[in-house]
């Protein structure tokens, strides 16, 4: 009996002493359980650049879809001034239309005027029927010269508002707009019985408005509403401001 309890003994101790030899870190449980730990390193890092990843995406997408809404409003704006350029014309051809219906027989070709050419010397008359020649034609720089020799040679023309206007609207044309509001005031302020004083008062309130002086350029269009009623340009002038309402300026 006592020879059996010994060698139980002696196994327990062998037994004890080989587990006491085995590293924690070849430990089966150990080594598993390092094992998931580095995998789910692995899928935290994977997580995290996939994040960053998306982040980038969302950004450039952000960008692009800036990029493009500027694209579309300068495709609009570019439409806008095409269009606005082209009824400036066709404008400016209806009024010299109606001007030259109202004109009497055209005035002989002055003698010191150079074959299409603007003249070096004549009467008001001469002058004026040679400017609406170059505006029917386009041609603002030879039609403001014709206008700019009334003004500056014969102050006291009865033509003399007429031009003024004219080069109103050859500014405002040509998009030059403190010069065309200037005009027209002086056909307003200066010749205040003139037939021009309505027209004058409306491109005076577009020019107001192309230069987003909203508040003045109402001022000018509800004064050709209020004092022309019945006149073509009253009727232009509530359109502009219809416009204007529906445009919340």
């Amino acid at each position: 009996m006592l020879l059996r309890r010994a060698a139980a003994l002696a196994g327990l101790v062998l037994s004890v002493g080989a587990c006491s030899l085995t590293r924690p870190e070849e430990e089966p449980a150990y080594v598993k359980a390092t094992a998931v730990e580095e995998r789910v390193d692995r899928i935290e890092n994977q997580n995290k650049a996939l994040l960053d990843l998306q982040r980038q995406l969302e950004s450039v997408q952000a960008e692009e879809r800036r990029l493009r809404g500027e694209l579309e409003d300068y495709e609009h704006e570019t439409k806008a001034a095409r269009d606005q350029q082209r009824d400036l014309y066709n404008d400016l051809d209806k009024r010299l239309a109606a001007l030259e219906a109202r004109l009497a027989a055209p005035a002989p070709t002055p003698s010191g005027a150079a074959a299409g050419g603007v003249p070096l010397a004549g009467s008001d008359k001469e002058l004026y029927q040679a400017a609406l020649d170059k505006l029917k034609n386009r041609d603002y720089t030879g039609a403001e010269q014709a206008l700019t020799g009334i003004v500056n040679n014969f102050p006291q023309s009865p033509l003399l508002e007429n031009a003024e206007y004219w080069l109103g609207e050859r500014y405002y044309v040509e998009k030059r707009y403190p010069d065309a509001l200037a005009s027209f005031e002086r056909v307003v302020h200066d010749h205040p019985d003139s037939r021009k004083v309505p027209d004058a008062l409306l491109k005076a309130g577009y020019t107001q408005y192309e230069q987003k002086r909203f508040r003045e350029a109402r001022e000018f269009l509800t004064r050709v509403v209020q004092n022309y009623p019945d006149s073509s340009p009253a009727q232009d002038a509530r359109e502009r401001l219809r416009r204007m309402d529906a445009e919340h300026r």
